[in-house]
């Protein structure tokens, strides 16, 4: 058993020996690991590359079939403002700055727009050449792509047309019937604009003339008379000193008051320091000092002693001193302060009185002139209106002919010869990168909503335990025959899913195959993990009561309880195999034993002890589970099965018992209660996480000790680990 230790202790990491984690279970999202992805999108190459060409060879061949198509584009400058010869500016034209890119954008939903498209359809069903263009009338809107050349004023006009020339053709056409639209537009504004204007202009005129009548029989009416100039400005400031006044009369009042709060809270043992005068400074140090004297005496003499009276009688007559002292004091200081916010406090009211006399008046000169001020500024308004209006109207008139259009052909479409349209490059670029998002897409969701584990990582994420070892899945034989549900050392039954996948049934008996460590390096070296980390999960010392489970049946605790049980026995350790599955035994068949002496008739009181069949090693012993029992939990839960487990771990090394599963049966949580250390056994791609999480739960709640997880049947992609692939090459070889 030293020799195994010593071998283990060089390669077991850390993870698969460390002890039970408190558990954290309801975590269904992983966290991302690009090594799981790189291994998931390889492992599934051929879904990827499926659904790529699923993709790409229909692309391609619409491709090769669509009618080709030629472009030509048409270069428009569009300026904000037209340019002016006179200083102002045209009705209905932005300026630049903030409006600029409405603007623009107005002008690029114009080309689109249905109207335009109605003058083009109009113009080719009329023009000379509507035999040719008539085709393309009701595909002008799906065919023609306008835009914007960034940081300019150019708008582009391009059109697909079966041949060169008619798309050039109807690229021009479409800029000349804008250009010719914006005019049109232009002018038809302008005259609204105009007439509108001429209306204004009449009804302003009428309003002039009323509110100068209004302002003439105001004035001869109530006598008014425009102010001096200066007499407004005059109030309004000796307003605003007195106001400032006030204020400034306010904040003395608080500063006096501010003053005088602290004084009156002060007490003679709260003694503000700015009224201690030279005096009551001198009181307090001669008291001070009488107070040492008096406590010197007090230790040498006593309190009866005549010198200590005396000094207590001095001490007295200070401390009454100081305390006169300091209350005339506070008393003279208090007085002083109120003093002060009376005096504050006058000259607010008297300061308020004269801000309430200097607004009157200027109320009344205001309500003098108030009604006078409207009527003429109503007056001015309308003069100022009317006079901008008749100059706006004059302007419009002469504007059309003193500016220059803002809309111009800069490059008109020329007939290009070169193939626009499929384009067959992009097509299949673009194929080619949705075909591979959608097989990557189809591969991540497939590994996502796969409810089954098959890597160490996901196994610890899960349950929260260290995973104790990892067997690999061991291919054997010509034909490429696989070791599933065995693992690496021995294939005992092999369980499938049946049609429906709702139950597991039992394939017919087959003839056991027996595959020693020695073909399997990957097997072996997984053994020897296993037993290291067992080994080492305890510092004080290994556990010697094992119990080997798993969740559901198929998933190969029997023979990795066998092969465990082997490389102990094979180290030097005495070592019991115990079969505590009564209802379905097994080790009849794998070891070639009878079921004589078995445990279920030792338990039941049949046989006064239970039979160990010795086997090929000579440290490693096997007790059989006997003959199918009635109730096989009241003989496990027993006192007598409580003896025997007490009796062979003092007469063995290590006490193995192979269990069995814990979900459907209770056998396994009784046992695992009872031995040192649980081992669960995890088939990859076999048992899923909802299993593990609830064979978990319910470990935890009979109390077992679970030491780890052992991840078997796991491919050689997901064990994560060079050190396997290493041996992995010795196997193949």
């Amino acid at each position: 058993m030293s020799d195994l230790v010593r071998a283990s202790q060089g390669g077991v990491p850390t993870a698969y020996i460390s002890g039970p984690r408190e558990p954290q279970f309801g975590m269904e999202d992983d966290a991302l690991d690009a090594r799981r992805l790189i291994w998931v999108l390889f492992s599934r190459k051929w879904q990827i590359l499926a659904a790529t060409l699923l993709i790409v060879v229909p692309v391609l061949i619409l491709t090769l079939l669509t009618e080709p198509l030629y472009r030509s584009t048409t270069l428009i400058e569009v300026m904000p403002e037209g340019v002016q010869v006179l200083p102002y500016r045209e009705l209905g034209t932005p300026t630049r700055g903030d409006n600029y890119l409405p603007y623009m954008t107005t002008q690029e939903q114009i080309l689109k727009g249905p109207g335009l498209q109605q003058r083009l359809a109009r113009r080719f069903a009329s023009g000379e050449d509507a035999a040719s263009t008539k085709s393309e009338v009701s595909r002008l809107y799906s065919r023609v792509a306008i835009g914007r050349l960034p940081n300019s004023h150019v708008l582009t006009i391009s059109y697909l047309a079966p041949r060169p020339e008619l798309a050039a053709q109807i690229a021009n056409t479409w800029a000349e019937e804008f250009i010719k639209a914006h005019f049109e537009s232009r002018q038809e504004t302008r005259e609204r604009a105009r007439e509108m204007l001429r209306r204004e202009l009449r009804t302003l005129e009428d309003r002039v003339q009323a509110s100068e009548k209004q302002l003439v029989t105001y004035a001869q009416a109530y006598n008014i008379q425009r102010a001096a100039p200066n007499q407004g400005d005059l109030a309004d400031t000796k307003l605003s000193t007195l106001a400032a006044q006030v204020t400034a009369a306010e904040a003395d009042v608080m500063a006096a008051r501010a003053r005088l709060e602290p004084l009156q809270r002060a007490s003679m043992t709260d003694f503000p320091d700015k009224l201690i005068t030279a005096v009551i400074a001198d009181r307090a140090s001669t008291l001070l000092r009488l107070e040492h004297e008096l406590t010197a005496l007090r230790a040498s003499f006593g309190e009866n002693w005549p010198a200590v009276v005396q000094k207590r009688n001095e001490l007295a007559l200070v401390r009454d001193q100081l305390d006169r002292e300091k209350a005339a004091a506070l008393a003279q200081a208090r007085e002083q302060a109120l003093l002060e916010v009376r005096a504050a406090e006058s000259r607010r009211a008297m300061m308020a009185g004269s801000l309430k006399q200097q607004q009157d008046v200027v109320t009344q000169l205001q309500n003098a002139s108030i009604q006078y001020n409207i009527i003429r500024r109503d007056v001015e308004t309308n003069q100022k209106l009317y006079e901008g209006l008749l100059e706006r109207l004059q302007q419009t008139g002469v504007a059309p002919g003193m500016e220059l259009g803002n809309l111009r052909v800069i490059e008109p479409a020329v007939p290009d010869n070169q193939v626009a349209s499929p384009n067959l490059v992009w097509n299949l670029l673009l194929a080619s990168i949705l075909g591979l998002s959608f097989g990557v897409a189809v591969a991540l969701g497939r590994d996502y909503w796969s409810n089954s584990m098959s890597t160490v990582e996901e196994v610890e994420h899960v349950t929260v335990l260290p995973v104790l070892a990892c067997v690999p899945l061991i291919r054997t034989g010509r034909a490429g025959r696989t070791l599933r549900s065995t693992g690496p050392v021995r294939l005992l039954l092999d369980r499938v899913r049946d049609a429906g996948g709702a139950r597991l049934a039992r394939r017919p008996p087959q003839r056991a195959v027996r595959l020693n460590l020695a073909h399997s390096v990957t097997g072996a070296e997984a053994v020897r993990t296993l037993c290291a980390s067992i080994l080492l999960s305890r510092s004080e010392r290994p556990p010697r009561l094992l119990a080997v489970t798993s969740a559901v049946p198929g998933e190969g605790k029997t023979t990795l309880a066998t092969e465990l049980a082997r490389a102990l026995a094979d180290s030097g350790a005495r070592t019991l195999l115990v079969e505590c599955d009564m209802r379905r035994p097994a080790f009849g068949s794998v070891f070639g034993v009878g079921n004589e002496g078995g445990l279920s008739l030792f338990l039941a009181g049949h046989v006064p002890r239970v039979k160990m069949y010795p086997t090929s090693s000579d440290k490693l012993y096997v007790v059989t589970a006997g003959p199918t029992a009635p109730n096989p939990v009241a003989l496990l839960n027993s006192e007598k099965m409580n003896a025997f487990l007490a009796d062979m771990t003092a007469s063995f090394d290590f006490v193995i018992l192979d269990t069995p599963p814990v979900l459907p049966l209770a056998d396994a949580r009784v046992l695992g209660a009872k031995a040192e250390g649980v081992v669960l056994v995890v088939r990859a791609g076999y048992t899923s996480r909802n299993l593990l999480r609830r064979v978990r739960s319910v470990l935890d709640a009979s109390g077992a000790n679970v030491l780890g997880a052992v991840l078997n049947a796991a491919e050689s992609e997901g064990l994560g680990s060079s050190y396997y692939r290493y041996y992995h090459s010795y196997d193949e070889a």
